[in-house]
């Protein structure tokens, strides 16, 4: 065959295909199903929403294609839509869907998978010609799930961890300190909520007790003494509220960039069970240019695939206290290592390659 008669032959398949998955993806906005001449039937489906607490990201909801190869499929919806859209009759629309098909199936045995659109890919099995249908990992787009993006949350620091059990461990020691007395009823309140009831209750009496009958102040001290009560009150407060934070809060101490000590693989695994993630359920290409920036500035990033997400990480530490103490030592230099936190590596670690 000229290779001229073959370019156009190709031309003529990619254009073919490109109507059929165009108006495929344009029927599946406003139907679950849609079955094509000799090919089969594409189903869409909504997947729910999930929290992937390990990953430390939420994953919105979204919409994925499933397909059935039926080689005896009819579909007379898709001709239907089919002729309209071309402004042809039924006979002719269906002419020219199994034309399309014909090539789509040819050029599949020839290259044994095709990219079918924005909706996946389109594989044919060699030994028993059946075809199987691959979807995208990000979904089918719908105009519900416009905008939406996997959001990160993330986890507290392990020293605002370990001053959380503290306190509790010292509430626990307390409590168990009292000895119980079987003739007397302990209430316990809240002692911000008691603080709030009581100036609510002091500004009404106060209300009243300062104006008189006529609308005018009795003296200008009670004023005083009521402003000098709030104040302390609410000063009180606050000074409460900024001790918890400064306690809450962790130090940090500027640092070297973290370099891995032990990167070294062996069977898809390294010597030391701990990971920092910085990046997590984002596309292998993304990774690896945020992986060659991490490493640009000294640090020792891999883009990997752990299990089925692709992320970025820093191995490798032998626990997770180690990889927290490396994590607060960088945010001071790289605001990268805010959202950072260590993952245990379970299973095997693929390095993606450029």
């Amino acid at each position: 065959m000229p290779k001229s008669l073959r370019l156009s032959q190709e031309s003529r398949t990619f254009v073919g295909m490109i109507e059929l998955s165009t108006h495929i993806e344009y029927l599946l906005l406003h139907q679950s199903q849609v079955s094509v001449p000799q090919l089969g039937t594409f189903t869409s489906k909504e997947m729910s929403s999930r929290r992937i607490d390990e990953e430390g990201i939420f994953l919105p909801p979204y919409r994925t294609v499933t397909f059935k190869w039926n080689e005896q499929e009819e579909g007379e919806d898709f001709v239907g839509s089919f002729s309209k859209l071309h402004n042809l009759n039924r006979h002719d629309a269906r002419m020219m869907c199994v034309q399309y098909v014909d090539e789509l199936v040819q050029m599949l045995e020839e290259e044994g998978t095709l990219s079918f659109g924005s909706m996946g890919f389109l594989l044919r099995d060699q030994e028993n010609g059946e075809i199987s249908f691959i979807p995208q990992q990000s979904g089918i787009a719908s105009p519900a799930f416009y905008g939406l993006d996997a959001v990160p949350f993330a986890k507290l620091s392990h020293e605002i961890r370990q001053q959380r059990a503290k306190r509790l461990a010292a509430k626990k020691v307390k409590l168990t300190s009292i000895q119980a007395d079987h003739d007397t009823i302990t209430i316990r309140i809240n002692r911000k909520a008691f603080n709030y009831a009581s100036a609510v209750a002091a500004s009404v009496v106060l209300f009243f007790a300062v104006t008189s009958p006529f609308g005018k102040s009795i003296t200008s001290g009670v004023s005083q003494q009521a402003e000098m009560f709030f104040a302390s009150k609410f000063m009180a407060s606050s000074d409460i509220s900024k001790v918890e934070d400064a306690a809450a809060q962790p130090e940090t101490t500027p640092t070297a960039p973290v370099q891995s000590e032990n990167g070294a693989m062996a069977n898809g695994q390294w010597s030391m069970s701990y990971a920092i993630v910085l990046a997590s359920a984002i596309s292998e290409t993304r990774a690896l240019n945020y992986a060659k920036e991490l490493q640009e500035q000294g640090y020792d990033a891999r883009a990997c695939k752990v299990g089925n997400m692709v992320r970025v990480i820093i191995p490798a530490y032998e626990s997770e206290d180690e990889a927290y103490e490396k994590i607060n030592q960088c945010k001071a230099d790289c605001r990268d290592f805010a959202q950072a936190w260590p993952l245990q590596l379970k299973g095997n670690v693929t390095p993606i390659e450029p």
